[in-house]
């Protein structure tokens, strides 16, 4: 949620003005109501253009990337819970003192978002770590993308709950939406930090039959002190159709989830409030399509028999095939305010399906070094989390524009379309030879790899 709500306070922070023409100015939409040549004006505090709105909204990503690969390597060796709850800890701090240092300067805002993205960096590497060592092989398409799909289940919520507080009569509204969801933050992590474990061997609270059957159904082993195989990593075409594929999909996800509201106010001109809670209608079918594909694709695995190989790009092409076509019907749809927002939810919503694709394929192909391997991907895919609006604000230099806005979805349609290609010709569920690791003085004991069964030596 503390990701997502710059989106649309940003909406009601920057004063812009706009004139209603009976028919709009060639390529831009007319306004819905109001006479002609009379002014719609939000008095928003702060004068930024086009650019600096991208730059503001891009500047979080800088900090999250830099964190991913340290934090891959940190959840690997002391365990994700701590990792995790302190990056939220952080995040919400920030993001409490977020009102105050967008008032003092820009560039102490983009100082503390950069700050705010270093401390939410760390999670996404934890969080895998935690998954590797909590979810059996046979759920995890069900477990991890329920899991990975509350991220879109807070953006559901983030959304339309900044948009009303935008229009709360205090202190100009938008601050708001940083003081609650910064509170919110620090309430969670008090729960967090009581019920959480590292892995089920020493939670409190599971039966011996359940962490017996967790601990057989992991697909990973204890490993003593010993480097990281960079090399094999590195040389791995699964590793590499993983890469592709996160990067594709973040250029896509991002522009949408950084710029939706903005468009929604200065192409099809809703107002704050119905702008937040139709910005959240694709989240919501996000949520919704991420699970479904989940249960669908746990189904099939085990009643049909499917690889998991043939699962994961099946659901990677249904999350990024369909919203690239969805994103070019919407750049035909013109000033139908319905149409466009029909597409756009279908674009946003089906991506959900890669939460059985890719997000979990990491796991799939080197539980040993999975949160090593999301730290990788995620930190260069997350490069696109700062290119990608700041490059909207470069070619949308009149925000209003259609013609602009069009150029932006081909841009991402595109790019969903040659990253998944390369994720079907090389990517693959099964366990990589890298992961293996063999410890003596061990006994054997059979363990299950996605689709494949192996006898590794254990301890």
């Amino acid at each position: 949620m503390m990701r997502v709500n710059l989106s649309v306070a940003i909406v009601d922070m920057v004063n812009s003005t706009r004139t209603l023409e009976e028919n709009g100015t060639e390529g831009t939409c007319p306004f819905p109501d109001g006479p002609a040549g009379e002014t719609k004006q939000v008095h928003g505090e702060f004068n930024w253009d086009g650019p600096t709105q991208g730059l503001v909204l891009g500047c979080f990503f800088w900090g999250y990337m830099s964190t991913q690969i340290p934090a891959g390597i940190l959840a690997e060796k002391h365990g994700g819970k701590l990792l995790f709850g302190g990056g939220i800890f952080l995040t919400s701090i920030f993001t409490l003192i977020t009102p105050m240092a967008v008032r003092i300067s820009l560039k102490f805002f983009i100082a503390v978002r950069v700050l705010t993205g270093m401390a939410e960096g760390v999670t996404l590497p934890a969080m895998h770590s935690l998954m590797a060592s909590w979810i059996p092989c046979n759920e995890r398409s069900t477990l991890g993308s329920f899991i990975m799909a509350g991220m879109q289940f807070g953006t559901v919520v983030a959304l339309p709950l900044s948009g009303l507080l935008c229009e709360v009569n205090i202190d100009n509204g938008w601050p708001l939406v940083f003081y609650i969801f910064g509170l919110s933050g620090l309430i969670w992590f008090g729960f967090w930090h009581t019920k959480i474990t590292d892995s089920p061997e020493n939670h409190p609270a599971i039966s011996n039959d359940e962490k017996e059957y967790i601990l057989d159904h992991l697909g990973m082993q204890k490993r003593t002190k010993g480097g990281t195989p960079w090399y094999a990593i590195f040389t791995s075409l699964p590793f590499w159709a993983i890469f592709v594929a996160h990067c594709g999909n973040n250029w896509g996800f991002y522009t949408l989830l950084t710029e939706l509201p903005t468009y929604m106010k200065s192409v099809l001109h809703f107002d704050i409030k119905s702008n937040g809670f139709l910005s959240a209608l694709p989240y919501l079918m996000m949520w919704i399509v991420a699970n479904v594909s989940s249960w669908i694709a746990d189904y099939y695995r085990h009643n049909r028999e499917t690889s998991v190989t043939t699962i994961r790009k099946t659901c990677n092409s249904v999350g990024t095939f369909v919203p690239g076509l969805a994103l070019i019907c919407a750049v035909y749809t013109g000033c139908n305010a319905v149409s466009t927002v029909i597409f756009l939810t279908i674009a946003v919503g089906s991506n959900g399906a890669t939460y059985s694709g890719f997000q979990v394929n990491h796991i799939d192909i080197a539980p040993n070094y999975a949160g090593i391997l999301m730290g990788l991907t995620n930190c260069f895919a997350n490069i696109c989390g700062f290119l990608a609006p700041y490059v909207v604000g470069l070619i949308t230099t009149d925000e209003g524009s259609i013609e602009q806005w069009q150029l932006v979805f081909f841009i991402s349609a595109g790019i969903y379309f040659v990253s998944n290609t390369f994720f079907l010709v090389f990517s693959s569920a099964e366990d990589q030879n890298w992961n293996r690791i063999v410890e003596t003085h061990s006994t054997s004991r059979p363990r299950s790899f996605g689709s494949i069964e192996t006898t590794s030596k254990v301890e």
